[in-house]
């Protein structure tokens, strides 16, 4: 057998194992349910005053991370399309002037009086906390979302979740391929099929979105 030769059986034979790998995946893909967040508190419905929410500046332990370029943004945006109480963008900005902080980590300690005053500048009823992990910019995706929504006069927790959402898992790949098929994702032509799974931002857009779908109704 020549040089030529065996290296075009190996190459063939590489193409073929991977060929092979794919179709499994594939497969797998192709039964796996789309991923359903199970990680979480919600009540059984909002109360009928509950109808403004202030919607703060997302955490994340890196505040030099990409992700808080767009994070902010997008998890506001895919609230609102929610459309079940009106919400608030509290900028970085006005974190600073008010609280002294651009970003609160909503498992530590929160500056003194903190709900007392976002009810008092905002007249919301209620507070969403943002908090992200487990973020991984590179294939295959991942984000990880802990988020509270708090009524600002009890401090008592309306809603809750704490997943990690991993495109490495046939259902987080499922689910993004469903969320990708709808009018959800703007501006991605029907060519540009896994856009959710090789964009971060476009993931970020899923994964808040999926958060965001196990709200309680009113």
């Amino acid at each position: 057998m020549t040089t030529n030769t065996l290296t075009a059986f190996v190459l063939l034979a590489i193409l073929f194992g991977t060929g092979c790998r794919r179709f499994e995946e594939e497969k797998i893909v192709a039964q796996a349910e789309p991923f359903v967040p199970s990680n979480l508190y919600p009540i059984e419905r909002l109360p009928e005053y509950f109808n403004r929410v202030v919607v703060l500046p997302c955490y994340h332990a890196d505040p030099d991370s990409p992700l808080l370029a767009y994070a902010d943004e997008i998890f506001h945006q895919e609230l609102s399309q929610e459309r079940i109480f009106e919400t608030i963008r509290m900028s970085q900005y006005e974190m600073k002037t008010h609280f002294g902080v651009e970003r609160v980590d909503s498992s530590k300690p929160l500056p003194e009086n903190f709900l007392r005053k976002l009810e008092e500048l905002t007249a919301a009823n209620g507070v969403l906390f943002v908090d992200l992990d487990s973020y991984r910019p590179y294939r295959p995706l991942a984000l990880g979302v802990r988020a509270k929504l708090v009524d600002l006069k009890s401090g008592e927790f309306m809603w809750a979740i704490d997943e990690t959402f991993d495109s490495g898992h046939a259902n987080v790949i499922a689910g993004a391929n469903v969320f990708q098929k709808t009018s959800q994702v703007r501006a991605i032509s029907s060519k540009t099929a896994g856009s959710t799974l090789h964009s971060p931002r476009i993931f970020s857009k899923y994964v808040a979105s999926t958060c965001f779908s196990t709200m309680p109704s009113r």
